[in-house]
């Protein structure tokens, strides 16, 4: 049976897809064709009766993790559709929002009353990073995402920490967004959002780092706002950028062009980068959702009960490396964090041209989780790029 499509016009454009288990809501046809095919198909790779939070994708290994709240459990899921426990927190401990650091290491926030700090996965070892600010602890840390500088930023809305509204004795002054070192420990710790969000939620740094996302997801605003990063690590500005008008923005991703995916009540919203509406995969309500799978193309979404996913024709963040160049007078070197799963060294002379990036014959050598390659000088121009396989 051929998929019916039905357009209706009334202010924005709906693309109604009844077959392949998803409706596509297109208020931007130009935008919303460079992202997702409205032939795809979208996948239900798990069904788990509770709630599904935190998904990130394992490029070595190829799978996904994602958090079961419900039976306090962080499952593995090896697509299509194999679910597995990868690690079974402490008690009274909730894993939420997780991300990769630039050495594809785990990090994680923990709520729960037992948790209330972000932390480090190493082969099922837990390792606190976090789980004070001067001196005081969080309410229940929430989201996470690591800055290429290797800085770690994190939310703090309160859900699921059994401590009571703020403030509270020996705990933050308020709901915040906070920034921290893991190379300093706690005192490196700084609140860098303090006002203007009521429930800091998710959050995501635009592909160049220069803007921050944060959803904040109080029943009265469910919008995402904006704030400008300078090099550093200051904020400033804090405009609402775009508002998801069913259900609260909870988790918060960027593809590779800098559109901002969000979850809803009704499914995944899809902003340009300047804040307008471009479209929504309308099908359930989602908590969570992250790029994956092969060149980073995949987005699955997290909620209650399914983990889903669904193809795309734009890639994630995570499909974004960068090269360190330093040069000491008589050369360059090159630099970037290992393992880099997925990516290559490629160098062009005219990189404008199609087809004139090639697979580089200089191999990297591995030094203190950093991968190094020395350049000659030549008197002609190489541009270099790390690119996935």
């Amino acid at each position: 049976m051929k998929p019916s499509k039905t357009i209706f016009v009334c202010g924005i454009l709906l693309l109604i897809q009844a077959v392949r288990g998803v409706t596509f809501q297109i208020a931007d046809p130009v935008e919303f064709a460079k992202v997702i095919d409205t032939n795809s198909v979208l996948t239900t790779n798990a069904t788990i009766n509770s709630w599904l939070e935190g998904p990130v994708w394992i490029p070595n290994g190829a799978y996904l993790l994602f958090c079961d709240q419900g039976n306090n459990r962080v499952k593995k899921l090896v697509p299509p559709k194999t679910v597995t426990d990868y690690l079974v927190p402490a008690a009274n401990t909730l894993v939420n929002g997780t991300t990769l650091d630039a050495h594809e290491r785990l990090i994680a926030a923990e709520a729960g009353g037992a948790g209330l700090q972000i932390v480090i996965v190493t082969n099922g070892i837990t390792v606190p990073l976090c789980s004070a600010c001067n001196g005081l602890k969080f309410y229940s840390p929430n989201d996470v995402v690591v800055k290429s500088d290797g800085t770690i930023w994190f939310t703090d809305p309160g859900y699921n920490g059994g401590v009571g509204n703020p403030p509270q004795p020996g705990f933050q002054p308020g709901y915040y967004v906070y920034r921290f070192n893991p190379t300093n420990g706690n005192a490196s710790c700084v609140a860098v959002i303090t006002n203007g969000i009521i429930r800091p939620n998710g959050l995501s740094f635009s592909p160049d780092e220069s803007k921050l996302y944060v959803a904040d997801s109080d029943t009265t605003r469910h919008n995402i706002r904006v704030y400008s990063v300078s090099p550093s690590n200051t904020l400033s500005g804090g405009t609402v950028f775009a508002t998801v008008t069913n259900g609260i923005p909870d988790g918060i991703r960027c593809d590779i062009d800098g559109r901002v995916w969000s979850s809803g009540g009704d499914g995944a919203y899809i902003f340009a980068t300047d804040g307008h509406f471009v479209g929504k995969i309308k099908f359930n309500i989602i908590a969570n959702l992250c790029f994956g799978g092969p060149q980073y193309q995949t987005l699955y979404m997290t909620g209650q009960p399914v983990v889903t996913s669904i193809p795309l024709r734009v890639a994630g963040t995570p499909a974004v490396k960068t090269i360190k160049i330093e040069s000491d007078g008589s050369g360059l070197t090159l630099s970037w964090n290992a393992p880099s799963t997925g990516f290559v060294l490629q160098e062009s002379a005219v990189p404008g041209l199609p087809g004139s990036w090639a697979d580089s014959s200089m191999t990297p050598l591995m030094t203190n989780g950093t991968n190094f390659v020395s350049v000659d000088p030549t008197s002609n121009s190489r541009f270099f790029r790390l690119h996935l396989n």
